[in-house]
């Protein structure tokens, strides 16, 4: 199978744009893929934003963003207060957050929920996205939970077992606070990376959807 790179610009470092409706789901859809991302293009800038948190989950998210960032040349958080299962209610506030906080910082790359995920908040932020960053390639991240709401991905980023690894353990470690959650499952995060795997001849990797690419 032909596999393509994405070029970094000659002028200037990757800017990478990460967007999550709540404070894990950039870790859990995408952290392995950022994490290679910042490895393979060093000095990248990012852009972390979360729309829904409390107060005690902003605080494990920036120390999440943080370390899944530690190579990153320059890494900006934004973790807003809006409230969970609400965010359609709150239209107006998040189009302001992306206005204001995301679209400056120009990405060449965006990651965000899956636009067909069935959570009313994932799918609002995915919708969000598309609308702002028209010109963008969007890769659109999925997680796993009681929904049952995955799709077969049509791009697969292929992820090393020691960084498979450190992405679970990073999401244990950072976000105690959800530990009891039936979903929040080691084997759990582990089997989709396995079957996405299987489905792109690797051991281990991340899958994504996108709605246009452009080579």
């Amino acid at each position: 199978m032909l596999k393509l790179a994405l070029a970094q610009p000659s002028d200037r470092p990757l800017r990478i744009l990460c967007l999550g409706a709540y404070c894990d789901d950039i870790e859990i859809g995408a952290g392995a893929t950022i994490m290679r991302l910042l490895a393979t293009h060093p000095g990248s800038e990012v852009c972390w934003l979360v729309c829904a948190s409390t107060a005690l989950r902003r605080l494990e998210a920036e120390a999440s963003a943080r370390a899944f960032c530690a190579d990153a040349g320059a890494l900006t958080t934004v973790i807003a207060d809006l409230p969970e299962s609400v965010l359609p209610q709150h239209v107006i506030e998040v189009r302001e957050l992306l206005e204001v906080r995301t679209r400056p910082f120009r990405p060449d790359i965006v990651f965000c929920p899956h636009r067909d995920d069935l959570h009313q908040d994932h799918r609002l932020l995915a919708e969000m996205a598309l609308q702002f960053f028209r010109d963008h390639p969007i890769l659109e991240y999925e997680i796993a939970k009681y929904d049952g709401d995955l799709h077969t991905p049509v791009l697969y980023a292929e992820v090393d077992d020691t960084t498979a690894k450190r992405k679970v353990d990073l999401v244990f470690e950072h976000f105690p606070s959800q530990h009891s959650r039936t979903w929040f499952d080691r084997e759990a995060f582990y089997g989709l990376m396995r079957l996405r795997g299987v489905e792109c001849n690797a051991h281990y990797a991340e899958g994504f959807h996108l709605r246009k690419l452009v080579i």
